[in-house]
């Protein structure tokens, strides 16, 4: 770009530390980095265990992003008062420093990574003041998500957060047709940009294929039991016990205990590995040794409308990928070209298809190839950097 300009993430929580949402911020501002331009990341409130995470520094820079935690402290305070003293100091050093950043023309752009609706709402009206353009970060059909029926708050935001807070931006980053759809019935003149689930390829340089057993593996938080249930089952269906099923489960301790009894229920239970809190290394290892890797989506609002951030990881190791037709993977992908796809999700569908890569060792090994081929050239960060800056651009253009 010829004039460099001044992004600014508001609304995220605990960067650079997290998984899908803080990886899609550091991957979009590492992406419009390369472009010539600068970004800052404000998180209002520290949100890190100090036990966990001795070294959180207050302002820094990670992999050449720009972050300030306007609380004064990365740490979430075990004092209930302290806590949200905090958040009160958080908040007003957040706007002193917009001003600031408004008053030196340090601000052209700010990028909202949240789901509250009020919090959209909040930016939305400091960008009125502060003379800013708002971009919402819209990445899952929020009120398409099951919640206990007591979640009243939560439901209530949801419901508002789809229905009205892109309607309030000045464009949307959006990742899946479904959402654009969506986008279209309440906002039908609103700028976008589709961007799809991006990853860093170099996470897997230096690592070398090696011959060890044969396995499946998935990725995954152990809040999402439905999911690791299906792949057990299916696993229990396969027609021969050469393989085993490593499965990375992060998350609550309790919800990983419930994985771990369903594991001990199960009839393959002795080739099932239980792994949790791997380094990335040693993640991207076992993604580039596995036999073929797995994220079956669900015929839901949720998977229709997101895109998850593990199946660019998965792509770009060049092991072959198992899912099923919902959501974005039937606009990317096609079955038996660059992933195996079970045209439903059901058990016996999966099942056959974890079983052809066990008998078709040759044949999945191109598939996983050619789906290599697409994670390099449309998921990589490296190659979106100027189409974002060139949806942002066009705000001021008025393109």
């Amino acid at each position: 770009m010829s004039t460099k300009k001044n992004i600014v993430y508001l609304g995220c929580s605990g960067f650079p530390v997290g998984l899908a949402e803080i990886q899609k911020i550091i991957l979009i501002s590492k992406a419009v980095i390369m472009t010539g331009n600068d970004v800052l990341v404000i998180c209002k409130r520290g949100m890190h265990n100090k036990a966990i995470r001795p070294d959180m520094q207050t302002e820094g820079v990670f992999e050449g992003i720009h972050y300030i935690y306007t609380a004064g402290t990365a740490y979430k305070d075990p004092s209930f008062f302290k806590r949200n003293y905090e958040k009160v100091k958080g908040v007003y050093n957040e706007i002193l420093l917009l001003r600031r950043l408004a008053k030196e023309k340090k601000i052209d752009y700010a990028i909202l990574s949240t789901h509250s609706f009020y919090a959209v709402l909040y930016y939305t009206i400091l960008s009125k003041i502060f003379g800013f353009k708002t971009v919402l970060n819209y990445v899952e059909f929020y009120s398409g998500v099951k919640k206990k029926w007591t979640a009243f708050d939560k439901w209530l935001n949801d419901e508002l957060f789809d229905r009205y807070a892109p309607k309030m931006v000045n464009s949307v980053f959006l990742i899946s047709e479904f959402l654009i759809s969506h986008l279209k019935k309440i906002s039908p003149d609103k700028k976008y940009l589709k961007i799809p689930n991006l990853t860093d390829i170099s996470r897997f340089d230096g690592i070398e294929k090696t011959n060890g057993e044969k396995y499946f593996l998935f990725c995954g938080d152990a809040g999402y039991f439905e999911i690791i249930k299906f792949i057990i089952d299916s696993f229990d269906k396969l027609s021969n016990d050469s393989a085993f099923l490593y499965l990375v489960i992060n998350g609550h301790e309790t919800d990983k205990d419930v994985v771990k009894d369903y594991i001990n229920n199960s009839r393959s239970k002795d080739r099932i590995k239980f792994f949790s809190r791997l380094t990335d290394r040693e993640l991207s290892t076992y993604y580039i040794n596995s036999t073929a890797l797995l994220i079956p989506l669900r015929p839901t609002f949720q998977d229709s409308a997101r895109f998850p951030h593990k199946i660019g990881e998965y792509l770009a190791s060049g092991s072959p990928v198992i899912s099923t037709n919902y959501g974005e993977v039937k606009f990317y992908f096609k079955d038996m070209v660059n992933m195996l796809i079970a045209e439903k999700y059901e058990v016996d569908q999966f099942s056959e298809k974890m079983q052809y890569v066990l008998d078709h060792p040759v044949e999945v090994k191109n598939i996983g190839k050619t789906g290599q081929l697409i994670a390099f050239n449309q998921f990589d960060y490296k190659v979106n950097g100027e189409r974002i800056m060139k949806a942002l651009v066009e705000l001021d253009t008025g393109k």
